[in-house]
């Protein structure tokens, strides 16, 4: 029997679906008081001035930084070993830059990292 290029297509979508939807469902929510731990941690450190925002049951960390006109990587990786040192994984860290969004509600991201042990 032969599948035509559709079928085979619509089989493929179907699966990443069904594994995508798998995935997410075995990530853990990432406690309120793990959260407050690693919210302490950056407050040690004025790169991070702003309160970090948590998306994807903890597992996408959005924190702001001032710009200063470079790629913020660096800032995303400090932020990882945070997270790695929480057991948080898997994990993302997403670096915006603070004074976008407090002037005009843009939250352009300036620097990134996905984090791994």
């Amino acid at each position: 029997m032969k599948f035509s290029k559709r079928l085979t297509f619509l089989i493929l979508v179907v699966l990443s679906v069904v594994v995508t939807y798998y995935l997410e469902s075995k990530k853990s929510e990432v406690t309120p008081e793990t959260r407050a731990q690693v919210e302490a941690e950056l407050a040690k450190d004025p790169t991070f001035p702003v309160k970090p925002v948590w998306w994807e049951k903890g597992h996408i960390l959005a924190v702001g930084v001032l710009p200063n006109g470079e790629n913020r990587g660096a800032d995303a990786m400090k932020v990882c070993e945070i997270l790695n040192s929480f057991n948080i994984v898997p994990a993302e860290v997403q670096v915006f830059d603070v004074l976008q969004i407090q002037n005009d509600d843009e939250w352009v991201q300036i620097g990134g990292a996905i984090c791994s042990h």
